[in-house]
């Protein structure tokens, strides 16, 4: 068994901890052990259609969706944190539904402990401010969750005007590393197949090859190495990242990136296929988010409306756009489903930065990645 101690040991042992109950949403369990036969991600053919909704589009409300081609398989929705229900200027707390959806498991601990702020936001009055002019390393907040070889995780981030990727003009150099997923024993500093969400090496915007692409950071042995990419991400603008990683150790797994932005329409960052991924006796239990950056006085980083699913239809959701072809979208919003079938999906509304009044689309994405069209809907309104 492949297994790496990270130099966050000490830091673990000082943690928050608390381990939470699991999310819902009908994927239910992987397909496949480690060690054993190779993991099997569900697939569906065809293209989902939604032909009906019904109940109110607002913020925490749970409205039903009907149509065909949804699939068998639903997510297992571990996480989704919009950071409401935390006080400005408290550590993000690790307390039984602190979260929308679940709650954190660890934070790193005081004086460097990821705080709720209100003085920047991409839904509600709340984000996650991970302040880096306290000390080097991540300010992080992770989640614990049931081994699996799927993981699908969407995120905004920003970084205001004034502030700078952490480490530019330090004699290190930028480094910030947005999220990482593992196994292994994380609470004792253990990393096992450890993957990057991506890492910016240069200050915003980005030239061409300061961005490094979703990689093995920890317990590197054998797996696929990604490269750099280029991301039109800008400082003063939220973006959303999502990625989604399906495990294997036998050239099949899939590594795959989206951002979505005000100015640019949903783009693929990367889709990487036929990769090893993940080690044979490994599965994935942990997702960390702001997993490292450097020391900086102007090192002010922030994330909002955060979402982690798991299992063989991780990568099966529920969204609302402001456009009628998702991949036109420039804003998207992911819901919390409760329940899911090929013909109906039960969910919970989670507003975004959408508000009362606003025409918006609902696209059910199915767990092989493909989008039905936008169904149209009014923010606030009751069907």
């Amino acid at each position: 068994m492949h297994r790496y101690v990270g130099r966050e040991l000490v830091r673990w042992l000082s943690c928050t901890l608390l381990f939470l109950g699991y999310g819902c949403g009908g994927g239910g369990g992987d397909s496949s052990t480690a060690e054993s036969s190779m993991p099997s991600i569900c697939t569906v053919s065809g293209v989902p259609s939604v032909s009906q909704v019904s109940g109110t589009i607002s913020n925490g409300q749970t409205i039903t969706i009907t149509g065909s081609g949804f699939g068998s398989c639903g997510p297992i929705v571990v996480l989704f944190d919009d950071f409401e229900k935390g006080t400005n200027g408290n550590p993000i707390t690790t307390v039984g539904g602190s979260a929308q959806i679940g709650n954190w498991t660890a934070v790193e601990a005081t004086p460097d402990s990821p705080r709720y702020s209100t003085a920047y936001r991409h839904s509600g009055n709340n984000s996650y401010l991970a302040d880096q002019s306290t000390g080097d390393g991540g300010h992080w907040a992770a989640v614990n969750f049931a081994g699996t070889y799927f993981v699908y995780t969407s995120f905004w981030v920003f970084l205001p005007y004034d502030s700078e990727v952490p480490g530019t003009g330090e004699p290190q150099g930028p480094n910030w590393k947005l999220a990482d997923i593992t196994g292994g024993n994380y609470l004792a500093g253990e990393y096992a197949s450890d993957w990057t969400a991506g890492v910016v090496l240069q200050d915003l915007p980005l030239a061409q090859g300061a961005f490094q692409l979703p990689s093995p950071w920890h317990d590197t042995a054998g797996l696929t190495e990604l490269g750099y990419g280029s991301t039109s991400w800008e400082k003063g603008r939220w973006h959303r990242f999502e990625n989604f990683y399906a495990g294997s150790w036998s050239g099949n797994g899939v590594v795959q990136m989206w951002e979505t932005n005000a100015a640019n329409s949903r783009t693929p960052v990367c889709n990487e296929t036929n990769l090893n991924t993940i080690h044979s006796s490994d599965t994935w239990s942990w997702f960390r988010l702001h997993a490292y950056a450097r020391q900086d006085t102007r090192g002010q980083c922030y994330y909002d409306d955060v979402y982690v699913a798991t299992g063989p239809g991780a990568r099966a959701r529920v969204e609302i756009g402001n456009a009628g072809n998702y991949e036109d979208c420039t804003n998207l919003a992911v819901l919390t489903p409760t329940s899911w079938s090929d013909t109906t999906i039960n969910t919970q509304v989670r507003s975004g930065s959408f508000s009362a009044g606003q025409s918006v689309y609902l696209f059910v994405i199915n767990s092989s990645g493909t989008a039905s069209a936008g169904y149209p809907l009014t923010m606030g309104n009751t069907y």
